[in-house]
C-alpha cells in the first residue's frame, strides 16, 4: 500500500547517499582500474585491475545491489562483453534473471538490432556492430536494468536500449561502472531515449592509474 510505497521512497533516498558517485568506495575501486593507449584511444580504462582485486570486486557489486535493492526490475540485462562480469553477481544477490545482450551472430533464435558505431573500430564490414538479444528474453524483460562496465560516446548503450525497447521492454535504468563524461554519451543517449537515465559509479577525473 501507500506506506510500502514510502518507506520504499525512504530507503531509495537514504541509498543514494549512501553511495556518491566519485565518493569514498568509488576512489577505492578506482585506484585499481589503470588505462593504457588501446584502439587508437589514449586512455582505455581496463576493469581487468578491480577483477584481479576480490576486495575491489566485491566492493563494486555491492555498490550497484545496494542501490538497486529498491528498485522495481524483472531483470538484469548485461552489454557484452564486460557486462557479463559485472551483471550476473548483481543479478543473483537481487534474485533477477541475467539477460544477455550479444554482438550479432552470437546467439541462436535471436532479434537483431541496427547498426551501431562506437569510439573504436566495431567487428562488421563497415567498422560498425550490431547487438542481438534472445527471442525467450522477451518472457522476463519487461522492467530492465542495463549494466556495462563503461559509458564513451554511448554508442553500445544507446544500441542496447533500442535493441530492448523494440522488442517491448521498459528501461529502469542503465548502470555503468565507468562514465567518461567529456564524450557525452549520456547526451546522446538522451535525445534517443530521454526518459532513461545512467547511473556512474566513478568517472574519468579519479581515474588516475597510469598503467605500466
Amino acid at each position: 500500500g501507500f506506506k510500502t510505497f514510502r518507506i520504499h521512497l525512504k530507503m531509495a533516498a537514504l541509498i543514494e547517499k549512501e553511495y556518491l558517485p566519485d565518493g569514498p568506495e568509488a576512489k577505492a575501486i578506482a585506484s585499481v582500474i589503470p588505462y593504457y593507449p588501446f584502439h587508437g584511444v589514449d586512455r582505455f580504462y581496463d576493469i581487468s585491475g578491480m577483477t584481479h582485486s576480490p576486495e575491489a570486486f566485491q566492493l563494486c557489486i555491492d555498490v550497484f545491489v545496494r542501490r538497486y535493492s529498491t528498485l522495481d526490475v524483472d531483470a538484469i540485462a548485461g552489454l557484452d562483453a564486460r557486462g557479463f562480469i559485472l551483471g550476473p553477481p548483481i543479478a543473483l544477490a537481487l534474485k533477477k534473471p541475467f539477460v544477455m545482450i550479444r554482438k550479432s551472430g552470437k546467439l541462436p533464435n535471436a532479434v537483431t538490432g541496427s547498426q551501431y558505431h562506437k569510439e573504436y573500430v566495431g567487428d562488421n564490414k563497415t567498422g560498425g556492430d550490431e547487438l542481438c538479444i534472445s527471442r525467450t528474453a522477451q518472457s522476463v524483460c519487461h522492467r530492465v536494468l542495463v549494466i556495462d562496465d563503461l559509458v564513451a560516446t554511448g554508442g553500445t548503450l544507446i544500441a542496447a536500449c533500442d535493441l530492448l525497447t523494440a522488442i517491448g521492454a521498459t528501461i529502469v535504468e542503465c548502470a555503468c561502472v565507468v562514465e567518461l563524461k567529456a564524450l557525452n554519451g549520456y547526451s546522446r543517449l538522451k535525445e534517443k531515449h530521454p526518459d532513461v537515465k545512467v547511473w556512474s559509479l566513478i568517472s574519468e577525473e579519479i581515474l588516475t592509474l597510469k598503467g605500466t
